[in-house]
């Protein structure tokens, strides 16, 4: 008998203005196919573009694995730790609205972070059982390191020994700081003493007694034991020796080894857990229907340099456990998800699928051919692998070597690169060079399309649409508006952003030094394409990593760069061009191309009512944009303040805030007709009724903010009368919604696309966020640390925000949640920690990316990030604008070209690695790019007929 689950029929997956019933349609045959496949084969991998909805499919899976497996026997799902609130809310989510409320109270959940608290889970009688078990990627290879199980081996190791009940006695006032629980020292040395000499399996009893919790410290009560009874069970076997041994040499007294040898003993009792991991999982004999993974791109070997761009120790480390360690033979189907499949590499994308190979084999729900026949399979398919990537390197080789002169068609030279490789796909002479790469083509399209035939049944894919859905099917989904367009959209031709005036001799300077180091990658002249902070963070870097310390330029999250050797011909240019920088604050690093460009493009959407969402890769050209977005803000609410009010900009700033405080009185006719927009858009929503207060004070917070009136409100001289609140609510943005659509769509998803946990968790975040009408005697707004950033109080407002390596979890989310609403912040200016598994997409339809990385694949997880399912584009029918500034002729243009040209190659040279020297970006850059019917011809077909 095979795995049999089969799709749970009450599922549905349409969710009325969040997944559409297209939509719905192609998640559910997504779900029945990877269930048809489970019943033969022992994983898969589901590879969905960015933004299409992975999660709820693999829930959809989940809860028919959940539903109709024998024994409740729990479907484990491992996230990356960034989504360990995520998946849990979106499974609520689900449960509210794709279910019938009978089935979605029976299907309970649990979050475990560590080892012992799955293993916990697993002794759950039926009652608690849980139907899914999301756990974060590392906490089944770190094992058992909890301070109960140490506790319990200590236990162990006193038990029936000569001279234990002395040694517990002796060991009660050195216990908390050797299992790093000091909040018991309060409790004093009785409770130990009562501990080491009752059983682990009543402790708890022990620890209510004493009105503790065991998790928490406070006085509230829990009802999962400290110890699970998978430890106990293999705990008597357990060879203590060397943990008694060193218990015994804990002096009496804190002599100056004391600490020394408290430190020794606990590695001893480290070890000795980790051997128990191992034991419990083999005792238990456990089988679990399913495993689903996501991230999985973090599975690889990392052979490659992209591959590294991936790489996620943790996860990694999971992988061994499942493959080759203890968890290895538990699962009996795997579902892994990823959106970025061969960027991986073709080896390594097979050493992802290897993982399957840790199934249980044996037993009536064993894979069809069992070990044998999927490890002939893979054995087939990386060969055939192989051969498709070593036509495809030829095909690559032979592309690089044509020239314009080729590009000639019956004795006429074609300038556009997709014109002529249309006609010479048929055509009757071509030169040389093109006739050797016409047949490296064919000869490559011929093997991927039998590739395609052997990687179908392990991997699943679709691809996003290009236009949007009805009503507005001739819509691009996407505008692409690339280097100076970002100035003036009408620029098509694809120029570069020019260099004028006193920033010309920087760069300069910066290619005079650049062509004294061809062999290293010129990251100096990367920083200066970003921004003057930049190049200088990165100078001040390169100084301590070469002399033996070490400064991050780039945000912590993403690629490290190993410091280079700079020639002394190259270390003279760069020392004039770091002398002639403007420094610190001073204005004229606004003046930068890139930089003053990215403002301009970012204050005038701001005025126009839109919200911008900027990636950039380091950490000073993120300050920067910060402060100098927030002070162009300023500057334009007081100029259209002055101009609207006929006054001066200081009378204008008074005038400003006092109408902003009108809002907060009680007594006030613009407040309740504030109050009244908002209750009437808010009476379409029962469900809303009880936060109707909170929502209200929300809406009044933000539309009182000056940044709202000069943007929204018909300002008079001297008055603001309540009716220009209707007129304000009416004010359409650049997409054409105004307030009130916006307030009626965030409201609906309140309503109808959140469960009420997350209806929570927005309300909340958008009710702590800072609109900051009101300053402090100082004219500073109020931050926390972690929010300034390392920035001036007095030149941020809180419009704008910035998240990288340093913001805090908390502070992340809660930034997240709020720009995904109406409200504040507006503009947020992110590194890569949030471009993987984060939406921004509800109200936000614009993204620059103001710097690039190497990887293609980054810029497109950076960009999924408002362009998924439900986004704002698929409410007002206008496309997603995607800016790519560059600066001509520098750097930064050869780094545009060379990345644009391998986002194409990626789905054929899979895995690509190159080199990121000056040298190789030169001869990239000047490639004939591959056509963009070529790639697509040249990808594999994987997605569900």
């Amino acid at each position: 008998m095979n795995y049999l689950h089969p799709f749970c029929e009450q599922i549905n997956l349409h969710v009325e203005n969040h997944i559409s019933a297209e939509d719905a349609k192609r998640q559910t045959r997504t779900a029945r196919e990877i269930l048809r496949r489970l019943y033969e084969q022992p994983g898969l991998i589901l590879a969905d573009e960015v933004g299409m909805g992975k999660t709820f499919v693999a829930l959809a899976v989940a809860v028919s694995v959940a539903l109709s497996n024998r024994g409740q026997r729990p479907v484990v799902v491992m996230v990356p730790p960034s989504l360990k609130e995520k998946w849990p809310v979106d499974f609520k989510l689900f449960c509210e609205k794709c279910l019938p409320e009978e089935i979605a109270n029976r299907l309970k959940y649990a979050r475990a972070g560590r080892a012992v608290e799955f293993l916990k889970l697993l002794d759950d009688p039926p009652k608690r059982k849980k139907a899914i078990i999301f756990m974060t990627h590392g906490a089944m290879n770190r094992g058992l390191q909890d301070k109960w199980v140490m506790l319990a081996v200590i236990y162990q190791a006193l038990r029936w020994r000569k001279g234990g009940e002395k040694l517990r006695k002796a060991l009660s006032r050195d216990l908390p700081r050797l299992l790093h629980m000091r909040w018991m020292e309060r409790h004093g040395p009785a409770i130990w003493e009562k501990l080491l000499t009752t059983c682990p399996l009543e402790w708890l009893d022990v620890l209510h007694h004493w009105k503790i919790d065991p998790e928490n410290d406070n006085d509230s009560s829990t009802d999962d034991d400290p110890i699970p009874q998978a430890v106990w069970d293999v705990l008597p076997d357990l060879n203590t020796d060397d943990v008694f041994s060193g218990l015994q040499s804990i002096p009496l007294k804190q002599t100056k080894n004391y600490q020394q040898k408290i430190r020794e003993v606990r590695q001893r009792i480290i070890r000795e857990v980790r051997s128990l991991w191992k034991e419990c999982i083999q005792k238990l004999n456990l089988r679990l229907p399913l495993l689903i993974l996501d991230e999985a791109h973090h599975l690889k070997n990392s052979q490659t340099r992209l591959a590294s761009l991936f790489k996620n120790q943790a996860a990694c480390d999971d992988a061994e456990e499942i493959t080759h360690g203890p968890l290895g033979g538990v699962f009996e189907r795997m579902l892994f998800l990823t959106a970025t499949p061969f960027q991986l590499g073709h080896g390594e994308l097979c050493s992802v699928l290897e993982r399957f190979g840790g199934i249980a084999w044996q037993g009536r729900q064993a894979s069809a051919g069992g070990q044998d026949g999927f490890s002939q399979k893979l054995k087939n398919l990386r060969a055939t692998l192989d051969r498709a990537q070593e036509s495809a390197v030829n095909l690559d080789a032979a592309w690089g070597r044509l020239r314009e002169e080729d590009m000639i068609i019956a004795d006429k030279r074609e300038t556009e690169v997709e014109v002529w490789w249309q006609k010479a796909r048929s055509a009757a002479y071509l030169t040389p060079t093109a006739e050797h790469v016409r047949g490296c083509y064919n000869r490559t399209y011929e093997q991927m399309i039998k590739t395609g035939r052997l990687l179908r049944p392990w991997v699943i894919r679709h691809c996003k649409a290009r236009f949007l859905n009805h009503p507005f099917e001739k819509v691009k989904r996407r505008k692409r508006l690339v280097g100076s367009a970002i100035i003036n959209e009408t620029i098509e031709d694809g120029s570069g952003l020019l260099i004028t005036g006193k920033s010309l001799l920087p760069f300069l300077l910066a290619a005079r030094a650049t062509t004294y180091a061809p062999d290293s990658r010129p990251v100096f002249a990367e920083g200066l394409a970003s921004s003057y902070e930049a190049f200088l963070q990165t100078r001040r870097m390169n100084k301590k990593q070469t002399s033996g310390g070490l400064e991050l330029a780039m945000d912590g999250d993403d690629d490290p760069v190993a410091p280079f050797e700079i020639p002394p011909a190259s270390q003279w240019y760069l020392d004039q061009l770091e002398n002639i920088l403007p420094k610190g604050d001073a204005p004229a690093s606004a003046a930068h191309p890139k930089i003053s460009t990215t403002i301009q493009r970012v204050v005038d959407l701001w005025e126009s009512g839109e919200k911008v969402l900027v990636f950039c890769h380091y950490i000073a050209t993120g300050r920067t944009l910060r402060q100098r977005i927030s002070e162009a803000i300023d500057e334009r609410i007081l100029s259209l303040g002055a101009k609207m009010l006929q006054c001066g900009r200081a009378e204008a700033q008074s005038e400003l805030e006092r109408i902003s405080r009108r809002f907060f009185d009680e007594d006030s006719l613009l407040r309740r007709a504030c109050d009244d927009e908002a209750i009437k858009i808010l009476n379409s929503f029962s469900s809303l009724r009880k936060h109707q207060k909170a929502l209200i004070e929300i809406v009044r917070r933000n539309v009182r903010t000056p940044s709202f009136l000069v943007r929204f409100f018909p300002l008079q001289p001297g008055n603001l009368t309540p009716e220009a609140m209707a007129e304000a609510m009416g004010k359409s943005d650049q997409s054409g919604l105004t307030l009130s659509n916006m307030l009626n769509n965030f409201f609906r998803f309140l309503a109808e696309r959140c469960g009420e946990q997350n209806r929570l968790r927005y309300i909340e975040a958008v009710k702590s966020i800072q609109t900051g009408a009101i300053r402090g005697a100082d004219m500073t707004y109020a931050y926390t640390p972690d929010e300034l950033q390392g920035g001036h109080p007095g030149r941020l407002i809180p419009n704008v925000r910035l998240v990288n390596g340093t913001t805090k979890q908390d502070t992340r989310q809660r930034l997240m949640l709020t720009f995904n609403t109406p409200f504040y912040p507006e503009i947020l200016i992110a590194s890569s920690v949030m471009a993987e598994g984060v939406d921004l997409h509800l109200n936000c339809r614009y993204v620059i990316h103001h710097d690039l990385c190497w990887n293609p694949s980054t810029l497109e997880q950076r960009t999924g990030r408002i362009d998924r399912i439900g986004a704002k584009v698929e409410h007002c029918g206008q496309p997603i604008h995607v800016y790519f500034p560059y600066i001509a002729e520098t750097q930064d243009e050869k780094m545009y070209r060379v990345v644009m040209d391998r986002e194409r190659w990626f789905n054929v040279l899979m895995g690509e690695d190159y080199k990121e020297d000056a040298k190789t970006s030169e001869k990239l850059a000047n490639r004939i790019p591959l056509p963009e019917s070529a790639a697509r011809e040249l990808a594999f077909r994987l997605e569900v007929d």
